[in-house]
């Protein structure tokens, strides 16, 4: 009875490991808050990942800027134009 357990897998199984995986690609986080002064930033998600791993509250958004983040509750203000624009010519 024992030995040949291995060979009653159904054919599906063996396939699955061999597709490759889809690199979708990331999107871009929501702009966020500067705390001190309302400015509305926008990030990467990998900008957004390190600014979580380290614990600091701040983020280096796209315009080069570390920024310290507002409350959630921090109404948005008017938008970084650097933010944009490099958001603009990364999009195209």
């Amino acid at each position: 009875m024992s030995g040949q357990h291995h060979k009653t897998k159904p054919s599906w199984w063996r396939r699955l490991g061999r597709r490759p995986q889809e690199r979708k690609p990331r999107p871009w986080m929501p702009q966020l808050v500067e705390g001190a002064t309302g400015v509305e930033h926008w990030l990467t998600p990998e900008a957004f990942e390190q600014g979580l791993r380290e614990h600091t509250g701040c983020y280096v958004v796209l315009c080069g800027r570390r920024i310290a983040v507002a409350s959630m509750v921090t109404p948005p203000g008017p938008s970084c134009l650097p933010c944009q624009q490099a958001w603009e010519a990364r999009a195209c």
